[in-house]
């Protein structure tokens, strides 16, 4: 048994150790059991008939070792239109699709809407986000210094200053790692944004311009 093995062995047994310490384990023997199987398929027809018996038969009792063991569907990712199609309620939230993305339009009980933007986009390092935000008016200096402090209560969601053609502008954005998110927590957001983000621009200025 080589060294990696058996220390992933002993990680995954040892349950005194950390979650982190067991996930990372479990993971080097799925690594090392899936390169193994690897292998030796690629000599299920082996010209020599003893190492191809014997691969056979390996590969058999690896088999048998997953009897019961349900595959796991393979991951698709879901996309932007499949993840803000959901949000749509009629004469609450309507979804129409944009250059960028799409903005729901949401109607508050107040009779106020709310323009809330979904986008996908790439950080500098290549990761990719599904970002939702909506404008709440201009940062202002004494409406920073407010902004910051309501970030401490805020869920779903937090201000930050957005870069845009006609100026900076005050956003509630919230992101999330695409291939992640769910439809049901970007509904979740969305509504929350909305919410905060007009009471956000009443404080403000008062007018419903977003």
């Amino acid at each position: 048994m080589s060294k990696e093995l058996e220390e992933a062995v002993a990680g995954l047994r040892d349950r005194d150790a950390g979650w982190v310490t067991r996930r990372d384990a479990a993971e080097a023997l799925g690594r090392l059991a899936a390169a193994a199987v690897e292998a030796l398929r690629a000599h299920m027809e082996d010209a020599d008939q003893d190492v191809r018996r014997t691969v056979l038969d390996c590969l058999g009792r690896a088999s048998a070792g997953l009897r019961g063991v349900k595959p796991v569907a393979e991951a698709r990712a879901t996309s932007l239109r499949e993840l803000v199609e959901p949000c749509a309620k009629p004469g609450s939230r309507e979804v129409a699709q944009t250059r960028a993305g799409f903005d729901v339009r949401v109607t508050l009980k107040s009779g106020r809407a709310q323009v809330v933007h979904v986008e996908q986009s790439a950080r500098k390092d290549g990761v990719e986000l599904v970002r939702v935000y909506t404008r709440c008016g201009a940062p202002a200096d004494d409406a920073l210094r407010w902004a910051l402090r309501t970030n401490l209560d805020l869920a779903q969601c937090a201000l930050a200053i957005a870069k845009e053609e006609g100026g900076d502008v005050l956003v509630l954005t919230n992101s999330f790692l695409s291939g992640v998110v769910t439809p049901e927590e970007l509904k979740a957001c969305v509504k929350e944004v909305a919410f905060y983000g007009d009471f956000i621009e009443q404080k403000i200025g008062k007018e419903d311009v977003f």
